[in-house]
């Protein structure tokens, strides 16, 4: 990893820890934050999630959906690829439902 790329990593790790010492993220957003923070340094081929994701933030607020992808956010098992291609397709679903209603 190139030298601005590993600070630019372990200072937004180290700010993601921080947050959940400080009490602002707790244990789960934390895991989820890292490993989403990995996948896109790593630059592991998960666009699909990040095209999602993507989608999701400009979208209009919905508590109920909101509350649900987050939760399935949450539950994602990053070293299982058949969870996160299941789980990305549930959010994509939730998405699409958020739009059409």
């Amino acid at each position: 990893m190139a030298y601005n790329k590993k600070k630019i990593y372990d200072e937004t790790a180290s700010l993601i820890v921080d947050l959940c010492v400080r009490g602002r993220l707790n244990s789960e957003e934390m895991h989820f934050l890292l490993n989403l923070l990995d996948m896109s340094v790593l630059q592991r081929d998960n666009s699909g999630l990040f095209a999602i994701l993507k989608v999701w933030l400009k979208g209009e607020n919905d508590e109920e959906i909101d509350a649900i992808v987050k939760a399935t956010l949450l539950a994602i098992d990053f070293s299982n690829q058949k969870s996160l291609q299941t789980n990305t397709e549930l959010i994509k679903g939730l998405i699409a439902e958020k739009y059409t209603t």
